[in-house]
C-alpha cells in the first residue's frame, strides 16, 4: 500500500502540472517523425496561415537593382523590355526561378536564370538560335557556309587545330550562326549561348547543356576539330587540378567536368567546362576522332 508521504508527493506533482497548463490550452501533438536518414528537413519558421508565396516574399528580399541580363530575361518572360527592375518584373523572375529550383530565388536576373533560360530555349531547337529571341541572333544556321571537313578541305580539323591560338578559326571557315549538319557526329559548342550538344543528321544525341568556355585572354579556339585524345581521370599538370572525363580536341582545350558552379563571368582558361553528370554522359556519347564545331564568342570575352 502506498504509504501516506508518497501519496501526498504525487498529488503534489500532479497539481503543479495542473497549474502549468492554462484552462482552454491543449497540449500539443506530436510532430512527425524525421525522413528516412535521421535528418529532418529545415525550413524558414513561417506563421502558419502563411502561404507559400508569402513564405518566400517574407524569407527572400526581392532583389530591387537590374541584373546584368536584365533586359533578355525581360524579353525571355515577354515583359516589358526596358532594362529596369520593376516589382512586376522581380515577381515575374521569381515565379520563374521557384519553377526551375534556382535559388536563391529573389528575382535577380543573374548569370544562373539566364543560363537556364537559354537551355530550355535550345532544348527544342539547338541549331535554332532565332527560336532564343533574346540574343538578337535572329539568323539561323548558314546552310553550306561552313566546309565540310571529310571532304579534305584545308578548312578542315587539322588547319583548324593548327592555329593554336585565340585569334579564331583558320582561314577559310566561316563561323556559322549554328552548327552544320552532317552524317556524322558533330560536338556543336555555341560559345555565345554558351551551350553544347552532339547531333547526327537532324538527331541530337546529347543535350543541349550548359557549358563554360574560355574567359579574356584564354578564348576557346573557334573552327572544326576533331576528338584526339580521351582520358577519364586526367589531371593538369599546367594548372595543378583534375579534369574528370577530359576530351581533349585542340591542343590543351578539352571537354571536361568541373566541380562547383560553370556559371562564372570570368570563364575557363579555354576549355569547354561541364558539370559532372554532363561530362560523364558526353564521354560515353563521343569517340575518338569525332568531330567537334566550335563558332561565336563568348559575351564578356
Amino acid at each position: 500500500m502506498m504509504s501516506r508521504r508518497m501519496a501526498c508527493r504525487v498529488t503534489a506533482v500532479l497539481l503543479a502540472v495542473a497549474a502549468a497548463v492554462p484552462v482552454g490550452t491543449a497540449t500539443a501533438a506530436p510532430g512527425p517523425p524525421p525522413p528516412a536518414g535521421g535528418r529532418a528537413l529545415t525550413g524558414p519558421a513561417s506563421p502558419a496561415t502563411a502561404s507559400p508565396a508569402t513564405v518566400g516574399r517574407t524569407t527572400v528580399a526581392c532583389a530591387a537593382g537590374r541584373g546584368p541580363y536584365q533586359r533578355q530575361v525581360e524579353r525571355w518572360l515577354r515583359l516589358a523590355v526596358d532594362g529596369r527592375q520593376s516589382a512586376a518584373d522581380c515577381e515575374a523572375v521569381r515565379a520563374f526561378q521557384a519553377r526551375q529550383g534556382i535559388k536563391p530565388a529573389n528575382g535577380y536576373a543573374g548569370p544562373v536564370t539566364w543560363a537556364r533560360m537559354r537551355l530550355l530555349s535550345a532544348r527544342t531547337a539547338p541549331t535554332d538560335t532565332g527560336a532564343e529571341g533574346a540574343t538578337g541572333d535572329a539568323a539561323g544556321p548558314a546552310t553550306g557556309a561552313v566546309p565540310d571537313p571529310a571532304s579534305g578541305s584545308a578548312a578542315g580539323p587539322a588547319s583548324g587545330a593548327a592555329t593554336g591560338g585565340a585569334s579564331g578559326p583558320a582561314a577559310g571557315v566561316v563561323a556559322s550562326a549554328g552548327c552544320p549538319v552532317r552524317s556524322y557526329r558533330v560536338a556543336c559548342v555555341d560559345l555565345k549561348r554558351q551551350l553544347t550538344w552532339v547531333q547526327k543528321g537532324g538527331k541530337t544525341l546529347f543535350g543541349p547543356v550548359a557549358m563554360r568556355s574560355g574567359g579574356a585572354g584564354h578564348r576557346t579556339r573557334t573552327g572544326w576539330f576533331r576528338i584526339y585524345w580521351k582520358h577519364k581521370n586526367h589531371w593538369s599538370s599546367l594548372y595543378n587540378a583534375p579534369m574528370p572525363y577530359a576530351q581533349f580536341f585542340s591542343g590543351g582545350q578539352a571537354f571536361h567536368a568541373v566541380s562547383g558552379s560553370i556559371h562564372t563571368t570570368g570563364g575557363s582558361m579555354g576549355c569547354v567546362n561541364l558539370r559532372l553528370a554532363d561530362a560523364r554522359k558526353l564521354w560515353s556519347v563521343l569517340k575518338t576522332r569525332d568531330h567537334v564545331y566550335v563558332w561565336g564568342r563568348r559575351p564578356g570575352s
